[in-house]
């Protein structure tokens, strides 16, 4: 399997889940040939919780077939974790590029229409990326999205498999500034490419607009970090902050100076100030749920990346390099909204708190 000793030695490092919810099943094929359905046309590259979610989105909501790749333990816990009735997503899943018919393999040269960087941790080497771009089951003018972090953020939130332990923060900085480099240097080759930024990564789950029964994850994602209060913190971003801010290259959407001390002289009831921060399209400042930016990676693999001359209206194609941040609104957004974010990128305005308004967060 052509790259599989090198992605493993790599993503094997990776944090694996702190739960117990996760059990290893032996059930899991990695045979390409087995396919019941479609044969993939995207490689999902993890591992990570965004992983499961991209693929489910682009299993739900595109015309492409996800194949995810990532090492066999990973694949193991994903089992009672992807929510996915068909369980198509997982049997279809490797421990590396599946091989080409030229290498005794069942995948045809050029047969590949994209790939899905999604790894929450910084284990991907430029190296990698170089060699799988290079791969050559990728037809011409494949689509490439590297999804990674935004460079600072106001917020520090802890990682979704956190633990009370020690840490190793400046060592991940780093691998993650290493990251950035590949990523913004990186020769997508017959492709075309885009650097996806990110804020803190929150939700993924069932709980939250019905459309989440089918693109989310089981209730186990929300019990994976033992941060007081986390769950309830993650399902919040289900159920009020699916919506979508599309921002030029690495940016926040930093709130104004007296934009809290408008809200506290306008609304006086801590209650409605919550509901306030909930509804509305009240925009985050460096955070992401993982079904917004997962449904953006569906809309890139649709309409594609803006060339280095395009101009003006580009169809709703992504610049090469761009933060996508959610925002307070209960449903992710349409194609024609994303189409109109990515056409003209920018953060969301900050609401104006209004005097004698009751704000609930059942009319969000």
């Amino acid at each position: 399997m052509k790259f599989g000793i090198v992605l493993l030695s790599l993503l094997a490092t990776s944090l694996a889940p702190s739960s117990s919810f996760f059990v290893p099943s032996p059930s899991i094929s990695s045979s390409i040939s087995s396919r019941l359905f479609s044969t993939p046309d995207v490689l999902v590259i993890g591992p990570s919780i965004l992983q499961l979610v991209v693929a489910k989105h682009i299993s739900q909501t595109t015309d492409h077939t996800p194949l995810i790749v990532a090492p066999q333990k990973t694949l193991d816990s994903y089992v009672k974790l992807i929510n996915d009735k068909s369980g198509q997503i997982l049997k279809d899943s490797l421990i590396g590029l599946p091989d080409l018919i030229s290498e005794g393999g069942d995948v045809k040269p050029g047969t590949f229409k994209g790939v899905v960087f999604t790894a929450e941790e910084p284990v991907i080497s430029g190296p990698v990326m170089k060699q799988i771009m290079e791969w050559e089951g990728f037809e011409d003018g494949f689509k490439a999205i590297i999804c990674g972090p935004i460079s600072t953020f106001v917020n520090k939130e802890k990682k979704a498999n956190w633990m009370p332990i020690l840490n190793n923060d400046r060592k991940e900085d780093e691998a993650w500034r290493t990251f950035t480099e590949a990523a913004r240097s990186v020769d997508f080759g017959r492709g075309e490419g885009c650097f996806l930024r990110h804020g803190s990564l929150m939700g993924g789950g069932v709980d939250g607009d019905e459309s989440l029964e089918e693109l989310g994850l089981d209730e186990g994602v929300y019990k994976m970090s033992l941060e007081q209060y986390r769950d309830l913190r993650e399902r919040a971003f289900d159920r009020y902050r699916l919506g979508g801010q599309v921002l030029s290259g690495d940016s926040l959407n930093p709130k104004p100076e007296d934009q809290s001390s408008k809200e506290k002289e306008t609304i006086k009831s801590g209650e409605d100030r919550e509901a306030f921060c909930a509804t509305g399209g009240y925009p985050e400042i460096d955070r992401t749920n993982r079904h917004t930016l997962s449904s953006a990676v569906c809309h890139i693999l649709k309409s594609g990346v803006k060339g280095d001359f395009d101009v003006g209206e580009g169809g709703g194609r992504a610049e090469k390099e761009v933060t996508v941040l959610s925002k307070a609104v209960t449903k992710i957004p349409k194609e024609e909204e994303w189409a109109r974010m990515f056409d003209s990128p920018g953060p969301a305005e900050w609401p104006k708190p209004e005097a004698g308004v009751s704000y609930s967060k059942s009319e969000a």
